[in-house]
């Protein structure tokens, strides 16, 4: 009788400590997630004033300026791409992929025009899908802080981002 208790007592014991590091595990990831939604939104958020450069282009904006927009976009581009990766491996959920796949187009096209010698005639030619772009991501941000970020949002700038040309 005294073995069985032992044996029982053992298992309660044993079960209370997986259960205790499941439970931590399951806090970790949550919070790694949150983290990178944070990231994610931000993100989100600096990429919806790409209109901006229509703007600065009517406005005969230097070309050191307009290099530095840029980089700064390909810096916000590549900070959606890497923490939507991970949401989508830590979620699954398909609409993170198609969110790194455009982010990954948009930081490649940023870096190209940050390099070019001219600058202007790269974003003059890109300027309307720029702007489509913007409206694109400000969209997909509000959605993001509401937890309804779709598919058919992700798919729109997945096929925007596959138009830029350089």
């Amino acid at each position: 009788m005294k073995r069985l208790l032992a044996v029982i007592l053992a298992l309660l014991l044993v079960s209370t400590f997986f259960g205790y590091a499941y439970h931590r595990k399951s806090v970790e990831v949550k919070d790694s997630e949150s983290a990178l939604l944070s990231i994610s939104a931000s993100s989100l958020f600096c990429l919806s004033d790409m209109g901006a450069f229509k703007t600065a282009i009517e406005y005969n904006a230097s070309a050191s300026l307009l290099k530095e927009r840029a980089g700064r976009y390909a810096y916000c581009a590549l900070a959606l791409s890497e923490a939507s990766e991970s949401l989508y491996e830590l979620t699954g959920d398909e609409s993170y992929r198609n969110l790194h796949v455009a982010a990954s187009n948009l930081a490649v096209f940023f870096s190209h025009v940050r390099n070019s010698g001219e600058p202007r005639g790269l974003l003059l030619k890109n300027v309307d899908a720029l702007v489509a772009l913007g409206s694109s991501f400000s969209e997909a941000y509000k959605a993001e802080l509401k937890g309804s970020l779709s598919g058919s949002q992700t798919d729109r700038l997945v096929n925007l981002t596959k138009g830029l040309s350089w």
